[in-house]
């Protein structure tokens, strides 16, 4: 979901698709308009909700980015997180390997 979706009433969200569609006369007031409900309701999204910042982790980033690519960038992105959550995985397995490795060798030396 994005940041637009969560602030903003879906009749403003219709509003910025048919701006382009509206008279050329009416575009700059209306965007101007749009724009200043958008400051208000941020203010008053953040007056409400404190900021919490997420982890800054690959699938993460990738979850926010997915709706907002187009489709074929979206399986490039979708590639890259599975490559970075395969890496997370086999680290998680070589780490786990390698201090029972460890643990083994200073048994043996007592």
């Amino acid at each position: 979901m994005t940041f637009d979706e969560v602030i903003l009433p879906k009749e403003l969200q219709m509003l910025k698709a048919f701006l382009p569609f509206l008279p050329s006369s009416m575009q700059k007031m209306l965007a101007i308009y749009i724009k200043w409900v958008e400051l208000q309701k941020t203010i008053e999204y953040f007056s409400q909700n404190p900021p919490i910042q997420k982890s800054p982790d690959m699938g993460n980033l990738m979850q926010c980015m997915k709706g907002l690519l187009p489709p074929e960038e979206q399986s490039q992105m979708e590639q890259f997180a599975d490559i970075f959550e395969n890496m997370d995985m086999y680290r998680d397995m070589f780490e786990g390997f390698s201090s029972a490795f460890t643990a083994g060798q200073k048994e043996d030396s007592t």
